[in-house]
C-alpha cells in the first residue's frame, strides 16, 4: 500500500519536538497525516516514548508506521563545544539513528524514509559554490555530518528515503533568527567578523513544504536543503531595516567572538556556499528565495 492510497498515512517523527519538528508536526497533519513523535518524555496521546541511549522504546505503534522522518540530535549552538558537548551532539545523531536503523524490520509498513543532516559539511573555502557530489570537509561539524549520514545509510539500505543538508532555518520565532533580533532591538547589533561571510538559509515553511515534496515523490539521494544564502552583513542590514533599528556599533571582531564562544564561533565566522540546483531540478520550487521575502513574511504588519 503507497502513502498515496492510504487515506490517512503516519509519519513518526525522531526529534519533534524542536523548531523544526513542531512546525512539521502541524503541516503534515493540516494535510491529512496522522503524526508520532518519539520522546524520552510522552506525556501525550500522539507520543511515543523512547531513550535511544537505553535504546528503550514503546513498539505499540511501529508496524503503523508509514514514513520515518529522523531530525534527532542535540542542539550544536546552545552550549560550548567541550569534549563531552562534542561527544553529546555526535552521539545523540549517530547512535540514535543506529537505534532506528535496528527497528526498521518492526516498521512493517514502512515506505519511505528521511534523515536530516547539515549543510555545513564542507569544506570553509570562500568563494566555492559546494554541490551535493562535494567531498566532506574536516572540521568537527563536518565530521559530525559525515557519520550521521553514514547512520542514516544503515536505514537507506532497508527502505527508500532521502538525506537533507538542512541550512540555518529562519522563522518567526525562536532558533538564529530570534538570536539574531535580540542584539539589533536593543541598539547593540552589527555584523560580525569581516561580515562577508556567507550564510546559506532556508525559510521555516519552505524547508516543511520540501520534506512533504520529498514523501510525496519519494525522491532519493541527498539534497542540499537552502532557499538562498547571503552575507553576514547583508542580513545584519536587512533585518536592521524590518526591525527599524540602527546600527551604530562597529562590527564584532572575529576574535571575540572566539573568545566568547570558543570553537563554535565557526557557526557564525565560516563562508559557505552550496548550491540548492539539485533540488529545484526535481520540481520543487522555493516560495521564499531572497532574504527579504522572508523577513518580509515575519515582520510586515496588515
Amino acid at each position: 500500500m503507497s502513502v498515496e492510497q492510504n487515506q490517512t498515512p503516519t509519519v513518526l517523527i525522531a526529534g519533534g519536538s524542536g523548531l523544526i519538528g513542531s512546525a512539521l508536526t502541524q503541516h503534515f497533519e493540516a494535510r491529512g497525516f496522522k503524526v508520532f513523535k518519539l520522546t524520552r518524555s510522552a506525556t501525550q496521546a500522539n507520543h511515543l516514548f523512547w531513550d535511544p541511549k537505553a535504546k528503550q522504546i514503546d513498539t505499540t505503534q511501529l508496524d503503523q508506521i508509514d514514513v520515518l522522518i529522523n531530525l534527532v540530535g542535540e542542539n550544536i549552538g546552545s552550549k560550548r563545544w567541550t569534549l563531552k558537548r562534542k561527544a553529546q551532539i555526535l552521539s545523540s545523531r549517530v547512535q540514535s539513528t543506529h537505534f532506528l536503523s535496528s527497528l526498521i524490520p518492526q516498521m512493517t509498513n514502512l515506505q519511505y524514509y528521511i534523515g536530516a543532516s547539515g549543510v555545513n559539511c564542507y569544506e570553509n573555502l570562500s568563494g566555492k559554490v559546494f554541490t551535493e557530489e562535494d567531498t566532506y570537509g574536516t572540521d568537527f561539524l563536518a565530521t559530525v555530518v559525515k557519520e550521521w549520514e553514514a547512520a542514516h545509510a544503515l536505514v537507506l539500505k532497508q527502505v527508500p528515503g532521502s538525506i537533507f543538508r538542512i541550512s540555518m532555518v529562519l522563522a518567526a520565532h525562536g532558533g538564529s533568527l530570534q538570536l539574531m533580533k535580540l542584539p539589533i532591538s536593543l541598539g547593540i547589533g552589527s555584523p560580525i567578523g569581516t561580515g562577508k561571510q556567507i550564510n546559506p538559509w532556508i525559510h521555516l515553511d519552505d524547508l516543511c513544504r520540501l520534506l512533504l515534496f520529498a514523501v510525496e515523490q519519494k525522491l532519493q539521494g541527498t539534497y542540499n536543503a537552502l532557499g538562498n544564502y547571503d552575507t553576514n552583513t547583508e542580513m545584519t542590514q536587512l533585518l536592521a531595516k524590518w526591525l527599524r533599528r540602527p546600527l551604530i556599533l562597529p562590527k564584532i571582531p572575529a576574535f571575540a567572538l572566539r573568545l566568547l564562544l570558543g570553537e563554535r564561533a565557526i557557526l557564525v565566522l565560516s563562508d559557505l556556499r552550496a548550491s540548492n540546483e539539485k533540488i529545484k531540478q526535481t520540481g520543487f520550487s522555493f516560495q521564499y528565495s531572497t532574504l527579504d521575502s522572508a523577513f518580509e513574511s515575519f515582520f510586515k504588519k496588515g
